[in-house]
């Protein structure tokens, strides 16, 4: 989902990222039973850069890499897109996946907000690690 990734690239440890903002909000009711859940899932963590609760509460389908939606994507995720709920929010404009003729994904292009939360050499470093058949194409300097 989200978060296996931030320890490496998170210099403070006390860090807690986004994980108060950018939330669906939940009943008291279906809070209780999303913490249980995150609990014995493991999600609770992935609150750091993902919506890990609009993912619940959508039932979210993990695809066959065992991702979530880039729909739930917070601004510091690594590969926040245009596809995410949350762009264009507080002046946050997530980066854009490319696609071949036949509609397969073959490269991210970041946007200043997925390179103000990290660097070139740290997105090249995630790509080549989480995304190795994704093609990073980081923008030229004019």
């Amino acid at each position: 989902m989200a978060d296996e990734y931030a320890d490496a690239w998170t210099e403070d440890e006390n860090d807690k990222g986004l994980t108060d903002s950018y939330n669906t909000k939940l009943s008291p009711e279906d809070e209780a039973k999303f913490q249980g859940w995150a609990t014995q899932n493991g999600k609770l963590k992935d609150a750091y850069d993902y919506d890990i609760r609009g993912f619940w509460k959508n039932d979210g389908q993990l695809d066959e890499r065992a991702h979530g939606s880039d729909l739930y994507k917070k601004p510091n995720h690594p590969t926040f897109s245009d596809q995410s709920m949350y762009h264009g929010q507080d002046g946050q404009y997530g980066g854009q996946w490319n696609a071949d003729e036949s509609g397969n994904t073959v490269s991210f292009t970041p946007s200043q907000t997925n390179l103000k939360n990290m660097s070139a050499e740290q997105l090249g470093q995630y790509f080549k690690e989480v995304e190795p058949n994704i093609a990073l194409d980081l923008p030229t300097a004019k």
